[in-house]
């Protein structure tokens, strides 16, 4: 049997792996396919770390180095794919989870084809950008998604397919979570996005620690986007680590704010924008409170659909009376939720044996495109 050899992009950062890798890591397995993961440098061991997290074996990594003149110079993500698109298009398909490796489409010569798993399941505009179109297949969480790259006109219904969310497949047959604080008040998690249009950390988090802490009725975990404490210095990182304390745990990207740890173990959400609003309610429907920066006539906007999930306030206002009302009023949003989750994942109560399943799907197609791709191109050669 003739494996298809699979170029797998992982260049997007460790909170995009569980979105794909698992997937990629049960390919490996099956034998059919054969991946070479393309990764920086300061992800090998995250690579690592999941594949024997899951038990599943690590098919072969190339690091993306550069030159140290290049290097130098230029060490962005754009360049590491010009840099190795020689060897990244000498397979037969590729894979990517982010949208800066359409590059690799858009360079002269023969680019083989291009199939994109989306990392989330958000709402924001900024995932459904033209850059889309570039991809051969896309293959979405659900529905919702589906339907607005459809209906955008990105892409047409054929290029995409539901497959339903690897994260979630990959993370249910994970242990139960060891309790996190001593003690069993109600968890908030308070997860904020790096957005600098709409992100809260900056106008919420200390002033929602303070209010914790003086309450004594909750525990508080703060877990932003693992992207915003990339904007952050030292100085910066070392004060809102510090502000960890009993009762208050203050996570600027350790796995287990990317695992679902947080989600799944949290009481009441409470955020802005960020897309793990879904993972948080596809793991358990909670009491949601959704902090607004300024935002006006949302109300139908596709951007904030997730607002429908719960009680929408000004980050300006205190947030605890906002917590106590969603917490109040949970029941009148839980049908909203049942059907927001519905639509935005095909797998929300993942079986055993479900991550087969995607591997089954998505092998028939990479095998599919890989044999239509060699067949044109050897049509093209004779005319």
């Amino acid at each position: 049997m003739t494996q298809v050899r699979l170029s797998v992009v992982a260049i997007g950062g460790a909170h995009q792996a569980l979105h794909f890798i698992p997937l990629v890591l049960k390919l490996a397995q099956r034998g059919r396919i054969a991946p070479e993961i393309f990764a920086r440098p300061d992800q090998e061991a995250a690579l690592k770390a999941l594949a024997a997290n899951l038990d599943l074996p690590l098919p072969p990594v190339t690091l993306m180095t550069l030159p140290w003149a290049v290097a130098a110079v230029d060490q962005s993500k754009a360049m590491r794919l010009i840099w190795w698109s020689r060897r990244l298009r000498s397979a037969d398909a590729i894979l990517s989870a982010e949208r800066t490796s359409t590059l690799l489409k858009r360079l002269p010569g023969h680019c083989p084809p291009f199939i994109h798993i989306p990392h989330g399941a958000g709402d924001r505009a900024k995932g459904f950008e033209p850059r889309m179109k570039w991809f051969d297949k896309v293959l979405v969480s659900g529905e919702k998604d589906r339907d607005r790259i459809v209906d955008l006109g990105l892409l047409p219904q054929g290029a995409v397919e539901v497959l339903g969310s690897v994260k979630l497949a990959a993370l249910a047959q994970t242990p139960a979570l060891p309790p996190l604080f001593a003690d069993n008040r109600p968890i908030i998690l308070y997860n904020p996005h790096f957005s600098a249009r709409f992100g809260t950390f900056e106008q919420v988090a200390q002033r929602l620690i303070g209010e914790v802490v003086a309450d004594g009725r909750y525990n508080l975990i703060v877990a932003p986007h693992v992207r915003l404490a990339e904007q952050m210095t030292e100085a910066d990182r070392r004060f809102w680590e510090g502000q960890s304390q009993p009762g208050v745990i203050v996570d600027l990207g350790s796995t287990r704010s990317i695992d679902m740890t947080y989600t799944r173990c949290s009481d009441i959400y409470v955020c802005d924008v960020s897309s793990q609003i879904y993972e948080a309610l596809a793991a358990r429907r909670r009491p949601c409170l959704f902090l607004n920066r300024g935002v006006t006539d949302w109300e139908d906007d596709p951007d904030f659909a997730m607002w429908r999930f719960g009680p929408v306030v000004d980050c300006r206002e205190e947030v605890l009376p906002g917590v106590d009302m969603a917490v109040a009023r949970f029941a009148e949003f839980r049908g909203a939720q049942d059907a927001g989750i519905a639509r935005a994942y095909a797998n929300s109560h993942p079986a055993p044996g479900q991550l087969d399943a995607m591997a089954d799907q998505v092998e028939e197609l990479i095998v599919s495109l890989a044999a239509s791709d060699r067949s044109r191109r050897s049509r093209s050669r004779y005319r």
